[in-house]
């Protein structure tokens, strides 16, 4: 019967294969560590430019869809008046340019024959659905870093530039395309204090707010102009490291400008983002 060989690794073979093995496998870890590591921070670093981008532009949406001239910063709050519907109206009184409102209907000086309480808009088919606030010709006005009563939203009058609290709308189409909204529970006589120029009216229908709040960024909401700064809360981004908003309100030359600046940190890896959003100041 032939005999058969049989071949195996000895001892030391086995002993050099697994040093040679151990050699190359921190060889190639050296090498490969450096990108892995690159890639783990570009990946937290992706994360992070993404949360802050969605916030900012989340913010930015908000203060270009606000009232003009409404949107006011108080440290690390930020305020503004949201516009559900906008447009433009008829005088609702003889002989002037603004919007008054009376519940004497027999006053001969309304447009609106045997409705003081209505004016008409260059609309055909305005929804007042969920206003809550009417708006003419805010300028903004401010005295020693507070709102001026009668000439700023954030400081309701009569007269003033906004409706008061409460008021209640109702609106119907009427010929030539026109829509005729009727205003309820003002008292028995409000009037706005300027004349818009261009006639343009806004329907507002909330508060919305921005807070930084220890790591983290809330958004805020309130169907009241008071107090300020509050409001129900919603938590918009976290991981804050830092946050600022600054304004620089609007004069005749340029536009008002809202500067935002994120910093967010996950594991020690930290970003910042600014952003600057131009802010509608012509009422």
């Amino acid at each position: 019967m032939p005999r058969q060989t049989q071949r195996a690794f000895t001892l030391v073979e086995l002993v050099m294969v697994i040093a040679l093995a151990g050699v190359v496998a921190v060889m190639i870890s050296a090498v490969l560590s450096r990108p892995l590591e690159g890639f783990v921070a570009q990946s937290r670093r992706a994360e992070l430019v993404d949360l802050a981008a969605s916030a900012l532009n989340r913010i930015a949406r908000d203060i270009r869809l606000a009232v003009p001239n409404s949107v006011r910063v108080q440290g690390n709050d930020m305020d503004m008046l949201n516009v559900l519907a906008a447009g433009r109206y008829r005088p609702n009184r003889v002989g002037g340019d603004s919007l008054r409102f009376s519940t004497n209907n027999s006053d001969p000086a309304c447009t609106v024959t045997g409705n003081c309480s209505a004016f008409q808009v260059l609309h055909p088919s305005l929804s007042v659905a969920g206003a809550r606030w009417l708006v003419v010709y805010n300028i903004g006005a401010e005295s020693g870093g507070s709102p001026v009563a009668g000439s700023n939203v954030w400081a309701y009058a009569n007269p003033g530039v906004i409706s008061p609290t409460g008021a209640g709308f109702a609106a119907t189409g009427i010929a030539g395309n026109e829509t005729q909204v009727t205003l309820s529970g003002y008292g028995s006589d409000f009037r706005f204090a300027f004349a818009s120029p261009e006639r343009r009216f806004y329907l507002a229908d909330q508060v919305i707010g921005y807070r930084c709040s220890g790591n983290q960024l809330l958004r805020y909401t309130r169907t009241v102009l008071t107090p300020a700064f509050s409001g129900t809360d919603e938590l918009l981004v976290d991981k804050l490291s830092a946050c600022s908003f600054t304004y620089a309100p609007g004069t005749p030359q340029r536009a008002g400008l809202v500067t935002l600046r994120l910093a967010m940190t996950i594991e020690g890896e930290t970003i910042e983002l600014l952003q600057q959003v131009h802010v509608d100041n012509a009422p």
